[in-house]
């Protein structure tokens, strides 16, 4: 049975994700200790439970200790063999980091798989719904990833009650050797719920104030969510950048996060922005082959997934000078 400290790099949720993804991948027997110790409130909270719990579903796992609360975690994964699979996450918790600890799993299951899960669509500290979409999945389907996704329905904190779907086709996966690019034409999408339209507007308009030089392609909607909300993705190829509105937030302001944060990526010369490099290095060390990209800086979630996948899958993860990541 492989041990994890789960107090490892920032010792945050990230641990636990990785290493149930990549002990199903491997049908490896894993414990998972130190849960969380760098947090506050240490051990499995709603959503780290609810990522083992729709992990054991899909692999037909056995699992001891999965309460919440707790520290520790014993989790032995069966097959996978695909299906039709839905999950209610209960709050506002994030589908899109439910859907990316699913997706590798899916990878390698014997049939396609489709997974809806209920949550929030639009949430702090987890990839929006567009970010997700179209930034995350068409760097993996680089790889060889068989996979589309849809948002059936936005949601937002507090409420959640938002609703996205993930079809997974069986697939072999081989390295990427990522290259910078020069991107003229940016992207960018603008989610908002009972809200008055010139919200709306008035970011549209910051975004091409602050975009200048740059063709945009974009869309605004308003959706009907459970509560009110609003959102900026802005993206192109393997970068993206998004905030969230809330009270009190300028609409302006929220363009001008989202527009910022953007643009530093794509002038930083690297391959791909921070976080879609650590949202890749799973799939590098799963994959035959060897992967390389670079990216802008390194960051604590990065660090801590090249510790526990160095140690889960024996690949040589190499964090170089100039923020340059190589996989083989």
């Amino acid at each position: 049975m492989l041990e994890i400290d789960g107090s490892a790099g920032e010792g945050g949720g990230q641990v636990l994700r990785t290493a149930l993804s990549v002990a199903c991948v491997r049908k490896e027997k894993v414990r998972i200790y130190n849960i969380r110790a760098g947090r506050e409130s240490g051990g499995l909270k709603a959503q780290h439970l609810g990522v083992c719990q729709l992990l054991a579903n899909i692999t037909d796992a056995k699992m001891q200790g999965a309460a919440l609360g707790s520290k520790e975690i014993i989790f032995e994964p069966g097959e996978i063999s695909g299906g039709e699979y839905n999950f209610d996450i209960g709050t506002a918790g994030s589908c899109t980091l439910f859907l990316q600890a699913a997706l590798p799993v899916l990878l390698a299951a014997k049939k396609q798989s489709v997974l809806k899960v209920k949550g929030g669509t639009h949430v702090r500290a987890a990839p929006t719904y567009e970010y997700f979409a179209e930034v995350f999945l068409p760097a993996i389907k680089l790889f060889g990833a068989k996979c589309k996704a849809e948002m059936l329905r936005p949601g937002f904190f507090p409420k959640g009650g938002g609703e996205a779907e993930l079809v997974v086709q069986p697939s072999k996966l081989t390295g990427v050797l990522f290259t910078h690019e020069e991107h003229k034409t940016a992207h960018y999408s603008i989610i908002s719920s009972m809200l008055p339209e010139h919200v709306a507007e008035r970011e549209e308009e910051k975004i091409a104030e602050a975009l200048k030089g740059m063709k945009l392609s974009g869309r605004k909607k308003s959706l009907q969510a459970p509560c009110p909300g609003n959102a900026v993705s802005i993206w192109a190829g393997c970068f993206g950048a998004s905030s969230l509105g809330e009270q009190g937030k300028k609409a302006e302001d929220v363009a001008l996060e989202a527009a910022g944060n953007f643009l530093s990526e794509i002038k930083s010369g690297a391959s791909v922005d921070f976080h879609l490099a650590d949202q890749l290095l799973l799939y590098a060390a799963l994959s035959e082959g060897r992967t390389s990209f670079s990216t802008s800086q390194f960051s604590e979630h990065l660090k801590t997934n090249a510790e526990v996948l160095r140690r889960m899958t024996g690949r040589n993860i190499i964090l170089a000078e100039e923020s340059r990541v190589e996989v083989f």
